[in-house]
């Protein structure tokens, strides 16, 4: 029997498979913590998410994201779950971007267990309009999950901005859905 250090056991039940939004990779590499993130969680993107991520700013310089050798990279979301999630949210009344648009998608019918990570207000609002809420998490609390304690997060990263959000979609589920 092959009896595991306890920190190893530790840091195999914390890793978990987060998706991450474009908004989250472009603010993580800003504050200095996306290689922090990558070695707490097994990482995800989808396609049109890698795209969207190509540079965030630093000092006021124009910084290169290479982030392909790091994430696993989603290409299989179903097109007929792609048209769900657009339809809600159209029906939401919610700009939502690609981006956003097919990770939701990918994780409303992800087999394995994916927790979405974003700190975009109409992508938050979604979620919980589309009740998959308890898959997803702010990005506060993933950083506290790794251990980061800092606050020099920007104010959508905070949970209780996270927490408002939901309490926003869940309204507009009753309010469009007509549910008491």
């Amino acid at each position: 029997m092959n009896i595991l250090p306890k920190q190893d056991l530790w840091k195999r039940t914390m890793r978990k498979l987060l998706l991450l939004d474009a908004d989250v990779i472009m603010d993580l590499h800003t504050l200095g913590l996306f290689e922090k993130f990558i070695k707490a969680y097994e990482v995800s993107v989808t396609r049109t998410v890698l795209g969207e991520t190509k540079y965030f700013r630093k000092d006021g310089q124009r910084q290169a994201i290479y982030i392909s050798d790091t994430v696993t990279i989603i290409d299989d979301v179903d097109i007929d779950s792609l048209i769900h999630v657009q339809n809600e949210a159209k029906e939401a009344q919610l700009g939502i971007d690609p981006g956003e648009l097919e990770s939701v998608a990918y994780m409303r019918n992800a087999k394995e267990k994916v927790i979405f990570c974003t700190c975009d207000s109409a992508a938050i609002k979604l979620i919980a309009y589309i009740e998959l809420d308890n898959r997803s998490i702010s990005v506060e609390k993933a950083l506290r999950d790794t251990g980061y304690r800092k606050r020099n997060l920007y104010p959508r990263h905070y949970q209780k901005t996270y927490e408002r959000r939901i309490k926003e979609g869940k309204a507009l589920r009753v309010q469009f859905k007509k549910l008491t």
